[in-house]
């Protein structure tokens, strides 16, 4: 092989490498803007969550876990609804207690997407 033939070769290969990076950067992008939308109804719910459990005095006991569902808290007026765009949603919220500080994770169902670890 010659060095005009392994420098061509070298150009092909650095371009097919620039477009996957690229293309791969790109995919991310989107998957990101697509993902962030669903997000937003993620802290939705754990917002309303959070007035639910104060309301209605829900706080887990320590090193336990409630599961608060969409439903129950429409129900209560807490929360009015959950879609994006043309998707209607449903989901839940898991409130955990580590002794005095409760965590709070939004779990939610779309046609188009769900949350990882969503239990039907």
């Amino acid at each position: 092989m010659n060095i005009k033939s392994m420098n061509r070769l070298s150009v092909i290969w650095g371009s097919i490498l620039f477009l996957l990076v690229v293309l791969l950067t790109i995919f991310g992008f989107v998957y990101k803007n697509k993902s962030g939308d669903y997000k937003q109804l993620e802290e939705k719910l754990v917002e309303s969550a959070k007035k639910y459990v104060d309301a209605k005095f829900l706080y887990p006991e320590e090193n336990k876990s409630v599961k608060i569902t969409y439903s129950e808290m429409k129900e209560n007026s807490f929360i009015d609804e959950l879609k994006k765009e043309e998707d209607v949603c449903d989901g839940y919220v898991i409130v955990k207690s580590n002794g005095t500080v409760f965590q709070y994770k939004g779990f939610v169902s779309c046609p188009n997407y769900t949350t990882k670890e969503y239990e039907k």
